[in-house]
């Protein structure tokens, strides 16, 4: 039960936290292009060489395919999500740091049917969801699902040790 919450655990932070790992993906794509050899410095490189710089790079390189595999990961379960569970993954991404005992889901629970009702054109109160569980339940199947993708390709091994 513990190895399959610290699982959650990581996928969850994968779902809540995608722009910003989007953006750290790109940021360390940009430094491994820029720290590649240019043509004029390769002849300077010996082939049996390893040096921390080439170590370095390596791993930049691993910790960056290891995202590039996430972030796909991410994308394919929103993709196939039905529209109100993207927005319901929208605003759980924007209130993932709530905390304390209002916690995420209230607000979740009021911008949900407010932004749902606009989307369907209908009265926030014909579209209530009184019980808060529900949000939770929704967020647990998200997690879920990405987590059967997430161990199907391989994503949920034991972290590499720095």
């Amino acid at each position: 039960m513990d190895e399959l919450k610290k699982e959650n655990r990581k996928v969850a932070n994968w779902l809540l936290f995608y722009e910003e790992r989007k953006k750290e993906y790109e940021q360390l794509r940009e430094e491994i292009i820029e720290a590649s050899p240019t043509p004029s410095n390769i002849g300077s490189i010996s082939k049996n060489s390893v040096s921390d710089p080439v170590a370095s790079k390596v791993m930049k390189l691993i910790k960056y395919q290891e995202m590039e595999e996430w972030l796909t990961l991410i994308e394919e379960v929103e993709k196939n999500l039905p529209p109100k569970m993207k927005l319901f993954l929208k605003l759980r991404r924007e209130y993932r740091h709530s905390a304390g005992s209002k916690g995420w889901v209230a607000p979740v629970q009021y911008r949900y049917v407010h932004e749902l009702a606009a989307m369907l054109g209908k009265n926030p109160e014909d579209v209530w969801i009184e019980n808060r569980v529900t949000f939770w339940k929704w967020w647990n199947r998200i997690v879920e699902y990405a987590a059967r993708l997430a161990a199907k390709r391989g994503l949920l091994r034991e972290e590499m040790k720095e």
